[in-house]
């Protein structure tokens, strides 16, 4: 997801309402900062989100005017911009974070109880109210007292962690040659590198692009299905230089070694999410009932995981899943006859697609394997 700076994360789509103004059934008055209450219907308009016809009683809500982005509105209501993927979360008939629009129902459950410094560390959810509700449900850092927020990893872990395209990259795009010629084969931090493209492609001084390589087809452990090309980013770099058919680019950034005929994307900044502190799951746990799926690649040639590694799971934002999200991963030890399940860790997205998602294992009691289900808590 790209960053606020760079006008993508929660785009809004600048399109003009349908009605002059949207009307919606009386309901509890909306306080100082816009913010309702159902139970009302919603007031049709038009959206590419196929949004509710109506918001339940008691819970809040906020209805989008043009402008607003979810990243707006999380610091709004949430008081901290990076908690978006919650709110998205809660609102699963937006099918890209990318795009809402006016009219648009956002509903925000208990946003009253969010501290001002939630995110912080060693930041309380303390405020009136606070501790109401089940462990765990509603939004990170809400409804639990003491609740305390974290982010799920660091910012370089998440712009290099690989992903499956499931549709074939734009790679026109390449790195072609080095300011060293051939003394080298692999490149880093601070080395300068030739493009193929310039001003006839549109490039210019300050673009930032990010370096990929394609590695090879992942096949679902499971199903033995194709789920697409597993693509390694190698870092990204800024563009300092341009001529018409070329341009000089400066590593700002390595993920891994960076090689001749690596190709180049617009770089997108990800937004780190964070997750509330609670209990893991383990063997007492009941299965929720909730998104379910596999763990399909890991990171670089492993097989097996552990706290800290990176996995690639086959469900991503068309069946509601988020960055923030934790799963627990658990196997059958005896497949053949009715055994529990065994529950070895727990995972958090990072990165969210259409049809598969990244994440990064937060707990394990064994080694996470490919082919290991997967539950959304």
């Amino acid at each position: 997801m790209r960053s606020k700076g760079t006008a993508i994360l929660g785009t809004l789509a600048a399109l003009p309402l349908v009605f002059s103004q949207v009307a919606f059934a009386q309901g509890a008055p909306a306080d100082a900062s816009g913010l309702l209450t159902g139970p009302a219907p919603v007031a049709r308009h038009w959206s590419k989100n196929p949004y509710p016809d109506s918001i339940p009683e008691g819970a809040s809500y906020y209805i989008v005017v043009r402008g607003d982005t979810l990243w707006d509105i999380s610091a709004r209501f949430l008081k901290n911009p990076y908690l978006w993927p919650q709110i998205w979360d809660q609102n699963k008939y937006i099918k890209d974070a990318h795009w809402i629009y006016p009219g648009d129902p956002i509903l925000l459950p208990n946003v009253s109880l969010v501290s001002d410094r939630a995110g912080e560390a060693g930041a309380l959810g303390t405020e009136e109210g606070a501790g109401e509700g089940l462990p765990g449900e509603g939004l990170a850092g809400v409804g639990e007292a003491g609740a305390v927020l974290s982010p799920v990893t660091e910012q370089v872990t998440i712009q290099c962690a690989p992903y499956i395209a499931t549709q074939a990259e734009d790679k026109s795009l390449r790195i072609i040659g080095t300011e060293e010629g051939t003394d080298k084969n692999a490149y880093a931090d601070r080395d300068i590198l030739y493009l193929n493209k310039g001003t006839n492609a549109g490039i210019k001084a300050g673009d930032v692009f990010s370096f990929q390589q394609a590695t090879y087809d992942v096949k679902h452990p499971v199903s033995g299905k194709t789920l697409g090309t597993k693509i390694e980013p190698t870092g990204w770099g800024r563009v300092i230089l341009v001529q018409e058919n070329s341009a000089t680019l400066m590593v700002e950034q390595a993920c891994a070694d960076i090689h001749i005929g690596d190709y180049l994307k617009t770089f997108e900044k990800a937004n780190v999410p964070l997750l509330l502190k609670r209990p893991h799951a383990d063997r007492l746990t009941p299965p929720s009932g909730k998104t379910q799926g596999y763990i399909v690649d890991q990171a670089g040639d492993a097989t097996i995981a552990a706290e800290g590694n990176i996995v690639i799971i086959d469900v991503g934002t068309e069946a509601g899943v988020a960055p923030g999200n934790v799963f627990s991963v658990s196997r059958v030890i005896y497949p053949s006859v009715p055994t529990p399940r065994n529950v070895v860790g727990e995972i958090a997205v990072i990165l969210a697609y259409e049809k598969t998602s990244v994440a990064k294992v937060i707990y394990s009691k064994d080694a996470v394997m490919n082919g290991d289900q997967i539950e959304l808590r």
